[in-house]
């Protein structure tokens, strides 16, 4: 499998090209632009959340620890003193970083259910449902950057599985096949809880039909071809050239 950095730096690396790319095109704005990159970046080592001594784990708990603690302060502040908010912000932190981080870990196996293309899609409806009614985005931006999280995470299980072949002995591990799946049949129990959640998350996430739209219209891949290379390419070859 590869390691912690190659994933961060592939993840990163490429949604930061495909952000890029949807601010030129005018899809969104210079601080969307922002938050399709580390959607991207966070999806590119969500899947390995389940191995209780990797950095991705440590990192992602501590950055949902932070966020609720921060949402627990801010719905409290007109009710209670400084001292009482952060006490509650404490605890709050506290709590998700430690206890349920490894409670999480208790029933987790690495490669288990978290390395499945049903957890990549979790992960894309709770993106989009976050996105549009905590943050207050369009439907439309929503769920673009939903699909860098998608985008990361497909990247990651892309990544392990080209690492678990040895092409200088001409051989494939054990490992290949444990890290893109659809989901983890060794666990039926939790393979439905799993694909029952999703279904649910996925009732109550926004209307996709103006990203559907978008995408699956000719007009959007013309503007976005016309974007991809210079339009005055003699200007180009004459910097070279001189």
């Amino acid at each position: 499998m590869a390691n912690f950095n190659t994933h961060i730096a592939v993840a990163a690396v490429a949604s930061g090209m495909m952000s890029v790319l949807c601010l030129q095109v005018g899809m969104v704005n210079t601080t969307q632009v922002t938050l399709l990159a580390l959607a991207g970046t966070i999806g590119g080592i969500l899947p390995d959340i389940d191995l209780q001594r990797s950095y991705p784990s440590r990192i992602l708990f501590t950055l949902l620890a932070s966020f609720l603690a921060f949402v627990a302060v801010f719905s409290m502040g007109s009710h209670f003193s400084v001292l009482e908010l952060w006490l509650v912000g404490g605890i709050t932190f506290f709590i998700v970083r430690y206890p349920i981080w490894r409670v999480f870990h208790k029933y987790t196996v690495h490669r288990g259910s978290t390395h499945s293309l049903l957890v990549a899609l979790l992960a894309t409806f709770v993106t989009a449902t976050f996105v549009h009614y905590w943050l207050n985005y369009s439907p439309f931006v929503a769920w673009l950057v939903a699909a860098f999280m998608l985008f990361g995470f497909l990247i990651h299980l892309i990544l392990d599985e080209a690492y678990s072949v040895d092409f200088s002995n001409r051989r494939i591990k054990r490992s290949f096949g444990t890290a893109f799946k659809i989901w983890d049949a060794r666990k039926p129990v939790e393979t439905t809880a799993l694909m029952a959640l999703t279904i649910f998350i996925g009732y109550l996430s926004p209307s996709f039909q103006s990203f559907a739209d978008t995408f699956s219209h000719y007009e959007t891949y013309e503007i976005i071809f016309a974007h991809l290379f210079p339009s005055d390419i003699d200007h180009w070859l004459n910097l070279f050239s001189q």
